[in-house]
């Protein structure tokens, strides 16, 4: 097993839950832990997905967003993607570099760079985003309709209440 493997893997066993006491209420803390080891989990199924395709997670957000959106100015991509904006110049260049990216200047303003797929980075994008499909799918398999709105609410409220947190 990888090294990389093995600590994320690691990383989501020392997160699981304890069983919650017959009766009892979740504590924070436990369902806390539950929500850290799900991200890990997804994490790691992710990047196991994508490695036979030579592409990591970082990668594919960028393919996936570009594909979602031809044109995309760089600066609006680094506000998409969950990785720091000077990597996201990094993994432009690199995509680039691989012949899956084209940057062009925008006819509005020269400073911007608009960003495009090439015919093989649509490619590799309808792969990757294959694997997301698979992943999401399988996840949302796990409960019902009505649990899967539950946790969606639920998320946007805690994100609300950590944005709050981070802006004080």
């Amino acid at each position: 097993m990888p090294a990389v493997k093995r600590s994320v893997t690691a990383r989501a066993r020392a997160a699981t839950p304890r069983p919650v006491p017959a009766g009892g209420q979740p504590s924070a803390v436990r369902t806390w832990l539950a929500v850290v080891r799900t991200y890990l989990l997804c994490d790691e199924v992710m990047a196991l997905r994508l490695a036979p395709l030579g592409v990591r997670i970082a990668e594919h957000e960028v393919l996936a967003n570009v594909a979602a959106e031809p044109g995309l100015s760089q600066q609006a991509l680094a506000a998409r993607c969950f990785t720091a904006k000077s990597h996201v110049s990094a993994l432009v260049a690199s995509l680039e570099q691989r012949g899956w990216l084209r940057r062009e200047v925008d006819v509005a303003d020269a400073r911007v760079r608009c960003l495009h797929l090439t015919r093989s980075g649509e490619a590799m994008a309808r792969k990757t985003m294959a694997v997301q499909a698979e992943v999401v799918q399988a996840m949302a398999a796990a409960v019902d309709g009505a649990e899967l709105l539950g946790i969606e609410s639920a998320m946007q409220r805690v994100g609300q209440a950590l944005e709050a947190l981070r802006d004080r």
